[in-house]
């Protein structure tokens, strides 16, 4: 995967985090939005696993056609 393809993974991550997480998460992508680039990866590198989850549960009702 390449750098243009994970920072939109990442972003669809962050839409799925403020429509579907709690406060924090909520606060997190509205935090990622606002970031330039350095600090979208601090911010992504700091909470990995937060991300990640988002970013299946984005490939997940993607492919089942509930995007």
């Amino acid at each position: 995967m390449n750098a243009d393809d994970l920072e939109i993974q990442n972003h669809r991550a962050a839409q799925y985090m403020e429509r579907m997480g709690g406060g924090f998460a909520s606060a997190l992508a509205v935090a990622y939005y606002r970031a330039d680039s350095d600090n979208k990866a601090r911010i992504v590198g700091a909470w990995p696993d937060l991300f990640e989850k988002y970013r299946r549960i984005a490939r997940e009702l993607a492919a089942s056609g509930q995007d």
